[in-house]
């Protein structure tokens, strides 16, 4: 359950903690998951994580690290994400927000509770909240191979959305005569191997 982060209107430099506690069945899933195969780095696929969002409850909220974040799990100062260099001159370098793995933090046992301490500078009128979560860490070749025991989408669906796109439409002064599609993927810039479209997706080209 999301815990909020309230500031206090008498101080800038904000301080709270938080603590929770693992079941044997957690701690059993955790130690279970580590990869020690020759080679690899010996990481946790089942993982404890933290993230922080902004504190409203209107609609979802993604993540929103709150301003110079300081964590502390366990006493052990926890590594955050690297600055991103500014846009603009003049412009403060903030960290990505994302999910963070603490799970080499944490205590691997049920009996004794563990202690998140976050720090942070408070903004009037901004709340944030911050929860622990226990997650699957999904690799590429998973989620490669859900998608293909999905099947492959008919041929004819594509033509059909090619003919669509083709067609000259009466209330536009201009008409789509061709179209072109490449064989590279946009993000990896390499030429595709498996071509991956979402369903819900309007365009043509895959990724």
């Amino acid at each position: 359950r999301p815990t909020t982060l309230a500031s206090s209107s008498s101080q800038r430099f904000e301080e709270a903690n938080v603590t929770f506690a693992l079941t044997p069945q957690q701690v059993q899933q955790i130690c279970s998951s580590r990869d020690l195969l020759l080679g690899a780095k010996g990481d946790y696929t089942v993982q404890v994580q933290l993230r922080f969002c902004l504190c409203e409850t209107s609609c979802p909220q993604e993540d929103y690290f709150p301003p110079n974040l300081y964590v502390k799990v366990n006493g052990k100062l926890c590594p955050l994400p690297g600055y991103l260099p500014p846009t603009k001159n003049g412009v403060e370098p903030k960290r990505p927000s994302r999910a963070i793995n603490i799970t080499s933090l944490v205590k691997m046992t049920a009996t004794v509770p563990n202690t998140i301490t976050v720090n942070w500078t408070s903004e009037y009128g901004r709340n944030y909240s911050v929860s622990v979560y226990l997650v699957k860490q999904l690799t590429s070749a998973t989620l490669l191979q859900r998608l293909r025991a999905k099947g492959i989408r008919n041929p004819d669906h594509s033509r059909a959305l090619i003919k669509e796109k083709l067609t000259a439409d009466p209330d536009s002064e201009i008409a789509t005569t061709s179209l072109r599609v490449s064989l590279t993927c946009p993000l990896g810039k390499m030429r595709l191997s498996i071509p991956c479209r979402a369903t819900s997706c309007s365009h043509l080209q895959c990724f």
